[in-house]
């Protein structure tokens, strides 16, 4: 995998996503309103700390006030027990916030990433999915709620210490105010750092997501072929981007609190310089002194968390942007408004072009027609490339065609509501998808609501599932493990060809349905699906040319178009494209038996 230089997306109004993401804040207002209430008894009974402390000076050591003697420490020992308590309470209510702002923007996300068009999954990766899924959403809502408590906590705590400075003495505290704008200047120059940087981040993370998920599931390549160093270096290159995109961002957050100190730190030492020098008056000054000048110390926290509290901001934001970008992705359209309740399986392709929204002007499928009628068995031959599985991705609109029409029963396809059309479609292709779920949940996949255990087990029968079933560990309650790797291939195969059956749809697309078995589990499970084929409409794309001979008629592809159509044996005889390729596949099987005998 090679790593080019990661582009930034396009500018995106932060005011916008900062609204958004609001919204899903406010959409938990009780907890937002308990959480912020306890944070600002927190900020108060941290404020009063100075007026605290005058009042020990004043009357505990310069006038020894029996009442400050005797019941000061018990009423600092309440105040240090009602800070702890509303601290959990404010932590805790927080975490909870930050917890459903989670849950909601993650289940959001995901209800719509699993509708959107495939030409989506064909640009973005599985893995940057993921990593949206889970960095982004976390990131999103920890500096969500860290902005939240900065912003409630630390501007009350701040308003408080600077109003007990004003009520000590409103002269020194307009030393303060000069400065404000040079805070405000630094805010404003990490604005676009953070941003900038956020974004890099965000790429990384999915770039070691994609390099990960390329090493898990090559690893039997990488082992064979001893790829553990070009491995190794790939994984370098997106690590080192990571770490040099964290670099740069911490480079910029850890110098917010040094130039905040250098800029508060003048202003103390003229406070602490002008009061000794000036306004001191004797004894009866030090509490006054003490507390102001425990108010300035104390206001300098709040500060430095208010200075960094862009960082959150920009953080939040962009990440927020990135799934929010996920989340305003269209799905795919459905302009169908035409139930389809039941159908006779008459398909008919007239002139079908398609590209995939190519710009080199090369047609995958050019200028396609054929039919398919009620009941009959289409078998689709070609090499590899020459547009065989595109032609069921149309069927099933994953794609829509360019040119031409594809029609149901007489009626467009694109005219049909999307979900009908569907209905009535089974699908077992020669990528096979099992869930990280059980065997029976996966045959049974997206029909749990209505489970049959009669067809269930017919359909584990048809399929010969059987002749493994019963020696998993759990039956078919054993867990097949991501993407059924805990099964063999066959095996695999033949739990999505039972997956099928159990649908029970009047129309089957069998994309080299028998790609992954042996010889032997592939007669098994061809007299299941011969079966299954009886009287309904079938489209059987098949590599092993053996397989279709008994099809009505076979349509053979090449470079996207269309050269023969007819039955076996006529295309034999006809010596084209057909006997070529068949001819071909024979050889190769007398070669492996000469060298296997």
């Amino acid at each position: 995998m090679s790593i080019k230089k990661q582009k930034l997306s396009a500018p995106f109004d932060t005011r916008k996503v900062f609204y958004r993401l609001t919204r899903y804040l406010l959409g938990h207002k009780t907890v937002v309103a308990i959480a912020i209430f306890f944070m600002i008894i927190t900020a108060l009974t941290e404020a009063s700390l100075a007026l605290m402390i005058k009042e020990i000076t004043d009357e505990g050591f310069v006038h020894a006030s029996e009442w400050t003697l005797t019941w000061m420490p018990l009423v600092m020992l309440g105040m240090m027990f009602l800070r702890a308590v509303v601290g959990y309470l404010s932590n805790f209510f927080m975490a909870r916030l930050g917890r459903n702002v989670v849950y909601d923007v993650r289940g959001d996300t995901f209800a719509n990433l699993i509708t959107l068009p495939s030409a989506y999954f064909d640009q973005n990766s599985s893995s940057k999915n993921v990593s949206k899924l889970i960095y982004d959403v976390e990131t999103t809502a920890q500096a969500t709620t860290d902005t939240l408590t900065i912003l409630s906590k630390d501007t009350v705590l701040a308003i408080a210490l600077i109003s007990i400075l004003v009520y000590l003495d409103w002269r020194l505290t307009l030393i303060f105010i000069v400065t404000i704008p040079v805070l405000f200047y630094i805010t404003r120059y990490t604005n676009t750092r953070f941003r900038t940087t956020t974004k890099g981040i965000q790429d990384s993370v999915g770039s070691i997501a994609d390099t990960v998920k390329e090493a898990s599931l090559g690893q039997k390549i990488i082992k064979i072929y001893g790829g553990h160093k070009q491995e190794i270096d790939n994984f370098e290159k997106v690590n080192q981007f990571n770490y040099r995109q964290n670099i740069k961002r911490a480079r910029v957050s850890s110098a917010i609190v040094p130039f905040t100190l250098i800029t508060l730190a003048p202003a103390i030492a003229i406070i602490l310089y002008v009061y000794l020098n000036f306004l001191r008056t004797g004894p009866e000054s030090a509490g006054d002194f003490v507390g102001y000048f425990t108010a300035c110390l104390q206001l300098t926290s709040p500060l430095k968390r208010l200075a960094k509290v862009n960082e959150k901001i920009q953080i939040g934001i962009t990440a927020a942007n990135s799934v929010f970008q996920v989340m305003d992705t269209k799905p795919e359209a459905d302009e169908g408004i035409m139930p389809l309740l039941s159908t006779q399986g008459h398909l008919k392709f007239e002139n079908v072009g398609f590209n995939y929204g190519r710009d080199d002007g090369l047609a995958v499928l050019k200028n396609i027609s054929f039919e398919i009628k009620p009941g009959q068995r289409i078998a689709i031959v070609g090499p590899s490339g020459s547009g065989k599985s595109t032609l069921t991705a149309l069927i099933l609109r994953l794609y829509s065609p360019e040119a031409g029409r594809i029609t149901l029963d007489g009626y467009n396809i694109d005219d049909i509501i999307l979900k009908d059309l569907r209905r009535h479609f089974s699908l077992v292709s020669q990528e096979t998808n099992l869930f990280d779920d059980t065997v029976a949940n996966n045959i049974m996949y997206g029909m749990l609501d209505d489970v049959d255990e009669d067809r269930l087990k017919a359909s584990i029968e048809a399929a010969h599932v059987d002749e493994f079933l019963y020696k998993l560990p759990m039956g078919q309650d054993t867990i097949v493990g991501e993407q059924g790797m805990r099964l063999s291939g066959g095996q695999r195969q033949r739990i999505a060809i039972a997956r099928a059956i159990y649908k029970n749809a009047p129309i089957l697309i069998l994309d080299e349905a028998t790609s992954a078995l042996d010889n032997k589990s592939e007669r098994f499970v061809q007299d299941g699906l011969e079966t299954l084929m009886q009287g309904r409409t079938s489209l059987v794309i098949a590599h092993r040319l053996s397989t279709i001979e008994n099809a009505d008629s076979i349509v053979v592809l090449e470079k996207g178009q269309i050269v023969e159509q007819g039955a076996h044996r006529k295309l034999l005889k006809k010596g084209g494209a057909y006997a070529e390729l068949h001819q071909g596949q024979s050889k190769k099987s007398r070669r492996g038996f000469f060298f296997f005998k």
